[in-house]
C-alpha cells in the first residue's frame, strides 16, 4: 500500500497542472454519474428484496396458522352433532381429539370443547405417546387432569384444579355469538404460563336438533412467528414487524411484543408503546394506504419521510383469511441503509481521482465497470420471473452488494422450493406454467401435459408410523419421481401428499399416458424407509390434463387432472 501511495505522489508531481485538473474533473463526473445510476438501481433492487422478504413473512404466517382449521375439523367435523351431556361421548371424543392433535402437533397440540351446560373436555399432547386430558362432566365440580398413555390406553388421574373452571365465561366460547358454524379467531392474548402471545381458533358445535350446544377450539402460540421475525436480517437500521390492523404488535425484529405493567402483569404492546419511532410512523402512514385497497389481501410498497427528515422505504403484506385474521407484515428500511455501499464506493473513486490523476481515473473506471456490471446483473436477475443467475464474482463480494446478491439467491430459492422434499413448490409451479402459457408474438404457446399425483394409503402410513416416517416416505417418493424427470420438465409438491408434474416439448396424450404409467410403477417396490416390517403399500393415483384441450390456465388444468386422478383412484 505504501509503495502504491508513493507512486501516486511521484506521478502527480510530474504531470502538468491542466491535465491534472481535466482528468480529475472527468473522474469526479464519472463518480457522480455512477452514484446516480447505482443509487437508482440499488433502490429498485432493495425494493424487490423487501417485497420478497415480506412475502416470506406471509408464507410463515400461513404455514403457522393453516393447520388449526384441520385440527378443529378432526376434533368435531362439520355436521357431527353433540349431545347435551359429554359423559356419553367420552370415548369417541378421546379418539377424535387424539387424532386432531396428531395432525399439527407444533403448534396445535391442544384442542378442547365446552358446552352450554358448563361441561368441558380437552386433550393436550405431551409427546407422541402421551397426552393429558382435562375433563369436567359436573359443571359444579373442578376439572380433573388425567394422564393418557395412548389413543386407547388407560387413564390415570394426576390432579384436580382448585378453582371451578367454567368454559361459558371464556372468550373462545363467547365467539359463538359472532357467527354460526364458521371458524373464528379470538383476540390475541398473553398466555399466563408461558408469557407468550396466543390466539385461539374456535367453531360452534350443534346438537342433533341443530341448535347451539358448545364450542370446539384450539390454541396457536405465536412464539415461533416472533422468533422468525426477530431473526430476519433486514439492514443495519431497518426492521421487520407483524402487527394487527388495530395497532397491537404481534412480533418485531428489535422490539418485544409484550410488556410488564406496574402491578407485575404481562400485557400486549401496541405501536405507540413500542418506543420505536420508525414502527410508529410506518404504521401511521400504512393504515390509510391499506384502507384504500379494494383487495384486502394486498401487497405493496410506499415511501415516506419521517419526523427526522429520513426517507423510509416500506414493503407490506396485508394478511387476511375467512376466519377473521387481519394482520399486516411490514419491512421498513431507511434510505441511507440502501445507499451506504454505493456512497462508500463513489467516495473511493473521488478521493483516488484527486490524488492519483491518471491511475486514479483508470482505477475509478475499473470500479465503475465492476460496480455497474454486478448491479446490472442483479437488476436483470430480479426482473426475471425464473431463477436468477448471478455471476460468481457478484456472489463472492463481501460488501452490501454481495450481501444483496446472496440474499436474493437464498430468498428466491426458499420461495420456490418445498423445504421437505427439495422439489419445486406451488409458487415455482405457477411461474413455470406461466412461461409455458405465454405466447410468442405470432404463434400460440406449444402444448404440454400436466400430471396430478395423489398418494394412496398415505394417511394410514402417517397414523401407523407417525409423521416423521411420513416425511421420510414423502422424501423417498420425491426422489423416485425425480429419477423419472426429463431435463425440461418440472416436479412440484403442492400439498401434503400431492405432486404435480409438467411435461413440456409439445407432448401429446398418448406420450403423457406412457409417462404416467412410469410414475405409477415407480411405487410398486416397497419404500426403503419402511423396510423390513412394511405392511402398507403406497400407490400413486395419477390424472392427466393436456394444454390447451383440457384447460388454458394452471387452475383449470389442475382441476381437469384432479378429476382424472379421482377417476383412476375409483377404478382401482
Amino acid at each position: 500500500m505504501s509503495a502504491t501511495k508513493t507512486s501516486f505522489r511521484s506521478l502527480k508531481a510530474t504531470l502538468i497542472f491542466p491535465y491534472v485538473f481535466l482528468i480529475t474533473l472527468l473522474t469526479i463526473t464519472i463518480g457522480l454519474l455512477s452514484y446516480w445510476a447505482g443509487s437508482n438501481t440499488v433502490s429498485r433492487l432493495s425494493e424487490r428484496l423487501s417485497l420478497e422478504m415480506v412475502e416470506r413473512i406471509g408464507q410463515a404466517v400461513d404455514h403457522h396458522m393453516y393447520g388449526s382449521s384441520a385440527v378443529l375439523e378432526a376434533a368435531f367435523p362439520v355436521g357431527l352433532a353433540a349431545s347435551d351431556d359429554i359423559s356419553t361421548e367420552l370415548d369417541a371424543m378421546r379418539t377424535r381429539f387424539w387424532t386432531a392433535t396428531t395432525l399439527h402437533t407444533d403448534p396445535n397440540d391442544y384442542v378442547y370443547y365446552g358446552n352450554i351446560a358448563g361441561q368441558s373436555y380437552g386433550l393436550k399432547r405431551l409427546n407422541n405417546e402421551e397426552a393429558e386430558i382435562r375433563i369436567k362432566t359436573d359443571p359444579m365440580e373442578p376439572r380433573r387432569y388425567l394422564r393418557l398413555s395412548s389413543i386407547n390406553g388407560e387413564t390415570t388421574q394426576v390432579s384436580t384444579e382448585s378453582g371451578i373452571f367454567d368454559p361459558r365465561t371464556r372468550p373462545w366460547f363467547s365467539s359463538r355469538e359472532k357467527s354460526t358454524n364458521r371458524h373464528i379467531w379470538t383476540s390475541v392474548y398473553v398466555d399466563f404460563s408461558t408469557q407468550d402471545l396466543v390466539v385461539t381458533r374456535a367453531r360452534q358445535v350443534l346438537s342433533p336438533e341443530d341448535s347451539f350446544t358448545g364450542v370446539v377450539a384450539t390454541d396457536v402460540s405465536l412464539l415461533k412467528l416472533n422468533r422468525f421475525i426477530s431473526d430476519l436480517e433486514v439492514s443495519e437500521h431497518g426492521l421487520a414487524f407483524l402487527v394487527e390492523s388495530n395497532g397491537d404488535l404481534l412480533a418485531a425484529s428489535n422490539v418485544p411484543n409484550v410488556q410488564k405493567t406496574n402491578d407485575g402483569q404481562m400485557t400486549r404492546m401496541d405501536v405507540n408503546d413500542s418506543g420505536n419511532a420508525m414502527i410508529k410512523s410506518t404504521y401511521q402512514v400504512l393504515i390509510p394506504e391499506i384502507a384504500k385497497k379494494e383487495n384486502r389481501s394486498s401487497v405493496g410498497t410506499l415511501t415516506f419521510t419521517d419526523e427526522f427528515n429520513e426517507k423510509i422505504n416500506v414493503a407490506y403484506k396485508h394478511i387476511t383469511d375467512n376466519a377473521g385474521l387481519d394482520w399486516i407484515a411490514v419491512i421498513a428500511v431507511p434510505n441511507s441503509d440502501i445507499l451506504t455501499g454505493v456512497t462508500q464506493q463513489v467516495y473511493m473513486v473521488l478521493i483516488l481521482g484527486t490524488v492519483a490523476v491518471v491511475l486514479a481515473m483508470l482505477l475509478g473506471l475499473m470500479i465503475l465497470m465492476r460496480f455497474t456490471r454486478d448491479i446490472t446483473s442483479m437488476a436483470h436477475a430480479v426482473m426475471e420471473r425464473g431463477e436468477p443467475e448471478l455471476s460468481s464474482i457478484t456472489l463472492q463480494r463481501t460488501d452490501e452488494i454481495g450481501v444483496l446478491a446472496r440474499s436474493l439467491m437464498e430468498m428466491r430459492r426458499d420461495l420456490l422450493t418445498d423445504s421437505l422434499t427439495n422439489t419445486a413448490n406451488r409458487a415455482a409451479l405457477e411461474l413455470f406454467v406461466s412461461k409455458l402459457l405465454k405466447p410468442d408474438d405470432q404463434c400460440p404457446a406449444p402444448s404440454f401435459a400436466l400430471l396430478f399425483i395423489d398418494l394412496d394409503n398415505f394417511k394410514q402410513l402417517n397414523d401407523k408410523h407417525g409423521h416423521d416416517k411420513g416425511d421420510e416416505a414423502l422424501i423417498e417418493v420425491a426422489q423416485r419421481f425425480a429419477m423419472l424427470m426429463r431435463p425440461h420438465d418440472l416436479l412440484a409438491r403442492i400439498g401434503g401428499d400431492e405432486f404435480v408434474v409438467v411435461l413440456t416439448d409439445n407432448i401429446n396424450l398418448s406420450s403423457a399416458e406412457i409417462i404416467k404409467d412410469r410414475f405409477e410403477a415407480s411405487l410398486t417396490q416397497p419404500l426403503n424407509c419402511l423396510l423390513p416390517n412394511n405392511t402398507l403399500q403406497l400407490n400413486a393415483s395419477v390424472g392427466v390434463a393436456i394444454y390447451p384441450e383440457d384447460g388454458r390456465n394452471l387452475k383449470s388444468l389442475i382441476k381437469a387432472a384432479d378429476m382424472q386422478m379421482y377417476k383412476a383412484k375409483s377404478d382401482r
